[in-house]
């Protein structure tokens, strides 16, 4: 086998914890580059059946949540790993990553988005 037909990969991470995306450009940066901020604004539903939350406390609030219905919500995204969509669903509305959450949820939809901030002059 020659060097063209050997391929070498990393395999990336799962990012499987949903954080909001709220980005806040630095007044500085260290290297004096612009920096990219990646989000995902993921449209899903949840369907009919009860929600295990990751706080036994927060049970009735997640489970009040209304079904058959669209949300959406914007989270960062780590564009050097996988992202595990359900998880991060899941994780954002303190629900358990089990399969029965993960099957009562529907991924309608997954938009990216960036922001950059200027780089210091």
């Amino acid at each position: 086998m020659g060097a063209a037909s050997t391929a070498l990969s990393a395999v990336p991470p799962v990012e499987t914890v949903g954080r909001g995306a709220i980005t806040t450009c630095p007044s500085t940066t260290i290297s004096g580059q612009a920096q990219v901020y990646h989000s995902d604004k993921i449209v899903f539903m949840i369907g009919q059946g009860n929600l295990q939350p990751l706080i036994a406390a927060d049970f009735a609030a997640l489970n009040a949540l209304p079904r058959l219905i669209e949300f959406d919500i914007k989270i960062r995204d780590n564009p050097l790993a996988i992202a595990d969509i359900k998880a991060k669903v899941l994780s954002f509305m303190g629900a358990a990553n089990t399969v029965a959450n993960r099957d009562l949820l529907k991924i309608t939809d997954v938009e990216y988005a960036t922001a950059v901030c200027p780089k210091t002059p």
